[in-house]
């Protein structure tokens, strides 16, 4: 028997030995995804944007599933800028309407960025928060490009709006 358990033991030093040769010697490029989420993986630039952005929006409305919802509180509730929201609209088909200030939307940005860019997030987590983030940077970006100029001289729209679901819009006839 303890020779066959140091057979053994041998065998899985030399496979583990073989594997580690392979991965030091092979140098061939992973393969890349398709998928949608790591597609539009943000760059740095981006994110420094989004966070400039936000700082100058006073409020912004975000409709959402409440899971999703759940999701960007779970988040975003420990940075040190998040603030909840005082009135959370639901509505009867599951999804929840938020006015969040921009300083809870800095919150949500970084939030989101990081759990994107971390090693030691899940799969679920970094693609769901890439999902959520893209529809923040859509709105923040039309606010960068909005040219209505308001009264004080600013060219902001009333109120961004930002509107996470993928759901294709039901045909009206």
């Amino acid at each position: 028997m303890a020779s066959l358990r140091a057979a053994v033991e041998g065998w899985r030093a030399e496979v583990a030995a073989t594997h580690t040769t392979a991965a030091t010697t092979t140098a061939e490029p992973e393969p890349t995804s398709t998928h949608p989420a790591q597609q539009t993986e943000p760059d740095s630039a981006d994110f420094e944007q989004l966070l400039t952005l936000a700082a100058g929006i006073a409020y912004a409305e975000i409709t959402c599933h409440r899971d999703h919802w759940d999701f960007l509180v779970a988040q975003s509730s420990s940075g040190q800028r998040f603030r909840l929201p005082g009135a959370v609209d639901e509505k009867d088909d599951g999804l929840i309407t938020a006015d969040v200030s921009g300083r809870t939307l800095i919150a949500v940005v970084d939030a989101l960025w990081k759990s994107q860019q971390s090693a030691t997030s899940d799969p679920g987590t970094r693609h769901l928060a890439a999902i959520i983030y893209k529809p923040i940077g859509q709105a923040l970006d039309v606010v960068a490009s909005d040219a209505t100029t308001t009264a004080s001289g600013t060219t902001r729209p009333d109120v961004t709006r930002v509107v996470i679901d993928d759901r294709p819009t039901a045909a009206t006839g």
